[in-house]
C-alpha cells in the first residue's frame, strides 16, 4: 500500500465499499498508545460513515428520474461523502507514513531533490510545513508534488476538503486536527506535536509515493 488509492464518485461506484487499512504503529515514539488507539478509532468511524453514504447513494434511481426532493437528498449525500471519504484517505496517508522513528530521507532520493528545488533544502521545506501548521483552525498540512517538474507545494487543508490540489500528488500528510494531539499535548504545543511527526516519518513510504 505504498500509493494512495484512486477514487471517483458516480452511480457505477455507488455500490463500492471502502476496506479499512491496518497500520503497525507500535514503534511510534512521542505519542501515547492511548492517543493512537483513539485516533485509529476515529479513522474507523470515517470508513463506516463513508460506506454508509455509498450504500445510501446506491438506492437512488438514475439522475433523470429523480424528483426535486430526491435530487436535494442525493446532492446532500454526495457533499457529505466528500468529507467522509477524504477523512478516510487523509488518515490513511498520514498513518501509512508514520512509525519509523529516526529514519532519514535518502540523500539522493526524489523527495530531497524536490525539496531542494522548491525550498532550497529539506530543512526549509520542514520550516515551511511548521509555519503552515500554526494556521488557526482544524485541518491538515499536505505536501503535494508535481511529477513533471519534481516540485513540492505545501498547503493548508481546512477540514478535509478545502485546499486540496487536484492535479498534484500528496506525498506527505500531517494531521493537525486537535484530536490528533490533545491527549498528549496542550493546545499551545502544536509545534512540539509536529516535531514528533517529523521524527517518526517513514521516508521509504514518502519516496515510494514520489516514484508512483
Amino acid at each position: 500500500m505504498s500509493s494512495l488509492p484512486k477514487f471517483s464518485v458516480n452511480q457505477a461506484l455507488a455500490a463500492a465499499r471502502i476496506v479499512p487499512w491496518t497500520f503497525e504503529l507500535g514503534r511510534v515514539q512521542g505519542l501515547s498508545t492511548h492517543a493512537l488507539e483513539v485516533h485509529l478509532g476515529l479513522y474507523a468511524t470515517y470508513v463506516k460513515e463513508a460506506n454508509l453514504l455509498l450504500e445510501q447513494l446506491q438506492e437512488f434511481p438514475r439522475a433523470a428520474e429523480l424528483s426535486a426532493v430526491e435530487r436535494l437528498q442525493r446532492d446532500g449525500l454526495v457533499r457529505r461523502l466528500a468529507f467522509e471519504h477524504n477523512g478516510v484517505r487523509l488518515h490513511e496517508a498520514f498513518f501509512e507514513a508514520l512509525a519509523a522513528p529516526g529514519m532519514k530521507p535518502a540523500p539522493s532520493g526524489v523527495f530531497i531533490a524536490a525539496a531542494k528545488t522548491s525550498f532550497g533544502s529539506l530543512e526549509r521545506w520542514q520550516a515551511d510545513v511548521a509555519d503552515l501548521a500554526q494556521t488557526r483552525g482544524v485541518g491538515w498540512v499536505v505536501t503535494f508534488r508535481c511529477s513533471v517538474e519534481n516540485r513540492l507545494t505545501n498547503v493548508w487543508v481546512d477540514d478535509h476538503t478545502r485546499g486540496l490540489l487536484m492535479d498534484l500528488s500528496p506525498v506527505a500528510v500531517f494531521d493537525l486536527w486537535e484530536h490528533a494531539y490533545m491527549l498528549d499535548f496542550k493546545p499551545s504545543q502544536r509545534a512540539e506535536y509536529l516535531q514528533v511527526l517529523f521524527n517518526n516519518l517513514n521516508w521509504q513510504v514518502i519516496e515510494q509515493r514520489c516514484a508512483a
